[in-house]
């Protein structure tokens, strides 16, 4: 493998000396937050020395790439039929597309290099949401862009980076508590834009990062007790919580009615059961082979959410259960091709992102479908490639870009390396 890709693995010459900083912001703080500055000049400087240094010019996983385009085409197809129109779902796509092979084509050490400078500049948008309040009194776009969803890509990044540069500190606890504080710290951001179904989604991609990082096991023990004890009081008990706004612990009361099957009053049907109650009337009434494409009864006035976070109701009702299996299938063929990208990755850094963004991405799908199928309670997770929004298509096109990128370094000696 390229030695440039050892590069911020563990600790320079220079960190193990005696010159070494005495302080903890000596040795990490201060180094990590000249990052934000650092790492970007340092891409500008080996491109401005040859574009070899930032670009390599080899053909990627071409299987990946497949599967992305027909999970893009076929997503397109089930938001036209929800939507009516998706001329501007499109353009985003396509800008997406175009990015993704941008992306593919730069080297690891370029986003390695801007993981400092990404997350600080997420961490930013995170905190501008609050000064626009969106539906429900939420807060979670800014302009025109779902920070949220840009956050996402960049904590894996961010974690990977750090992960690899102080993996000798892996059994210890103490890097267990940074990674972790890290982690709460832009779930929490994320959850105060009352975005419920977003902090847990951070959490767990953050849990599943340290997972693969290896790091003390004992500490995970302690995690993994914490989680289960929150998420039970969070589904027994959420009135009890109060962090939670009143419409989180009605969509959470509803679906206990519906999983127990107690009765649902007329006016939570109307209201707080609706979409769950329609959702599944959709999916229910689309047999083995659906309705037909564009027939869907539900989106016409009974389902709101149709083109969003509620959309694989109208693909289950237009084309069954074998469209339904069919999408699934390719999302599974998706993640599994990520995790082989992971596996002949020779980077450390790289294997890291590629089971980072493999492992957002299934879980984002298994949420989204549970939620359609009342399986969990309602929240607010779009389904990548096939529910409305720009920001969400052309971050995940780009997060795929990311995926190519890490399928071309395995290893192989560089054709275009200084």
């Amino acid at each position: 493998m390229n030695t440039e890709e050892y590069e911020y693995s563990g600790f320079s010459a220079e960190e193990t000396s005696e010159e070494k900083p005495k302080t903890v912001a000596g040795k990490y703080l201060k180094p990590e937050i000249l990052r934000i500055f650092t790492g970007p000049m340092d891409v500008l400087r080996r491109f401005a020395k040859s574009p070899g240094g930032i670009f390599n010019f080899r053909l990627f996983d071409v299987y990946y790439f497949v599967v992305v385009i027909l999970l893009v085409a076929f997503g397109l197809a089930v938001h036209y039929s929800a939507s009516y129109s998706n001329k501007t779902q499109a353009i985003f796509a396509l800008a997406g597309i175009i990015l993704m092979l941008i992306v593919s084509q730069l080297r690891l050490s370029v986003f390695r290099d801007f993981a400092t400078f990404a997350m600080a500049v997420a961490t930013v948008f995170l905190i501008l949401v609050f000064t626009r309040v969106d539906y429900n009194g939420t807060h979670r776009t800014f302009i025109f862009f779902q920070p949220s969803e840009v956050a996402k890509v960049t904590l894996i990044l961010f974690l990977a980076y750090l992960m690899d540069k102080y993996r000798v500190h892996k059994a210890k606890g103490s890097a267990f508590a940074v990674y972790l504080t890290i982690i709460i710290f832009y779930a929490g951001l994320v959850f105060l834009e009352s975005h419920l179904s977003g902090c847990i989604l951070f959490l767990a991609i953050g849990y599943a990062m340290m997972w693969y990082a290896n790091l003390s096991k004992k500490w995970f023990v302690v995690l993994t007790v914490f989680a289960v004890i929150a998420m039970l009081i969070l589904l027994t008990s959420p009135e009890k919580i109060p962090a939670l706004r009143d419409y989180q612990v009605d969509r959470i009361l509803i679906w206990k009615k519906i999983l127990f099957n107690k009765e649902i009053t007329p006016g939570e049907k109307q209201n707080n059961a609706r979409q769950v109650l329609q959702s599944l009337y959709g999916i229910g009434s689309g047999g083995l082979f659906g309705v037909g494409f564009g027939e869907s009864g539900q989106k016409v006035s009974n389902l709101q959410e149709k083109a969003n976070d509620f959309i694989f109701s109208v693909l289950g009702e237009e084309l069954g259960f074998a469209g339904s299996m069919i999408m699934l299938i390719l999302y599974g063929l998706l993640v599994a091709l990520g995790i082989r990208i992971a596996f002949k990755s020779k980077s450390y850094f790289g294997s890291l992102v590629a089971l980072g963004i493999s492992t957002q991405m299934a879980l984002q799908v298994l949420i989204n479908v549970a939620v359609a199928t009342s399986l969990i309670p309602n929240t607010g997770i779009s389904l990548p490639f096939f529910s409305d929004g720009g920001t969400s298509m052309v971050v995940t096109l780009i997060s795929m870009g990311i995926m190519l990128a890490i399928s071309k370094e395995d290893g192989r000696p560089e054709k275009n390396a200084e």
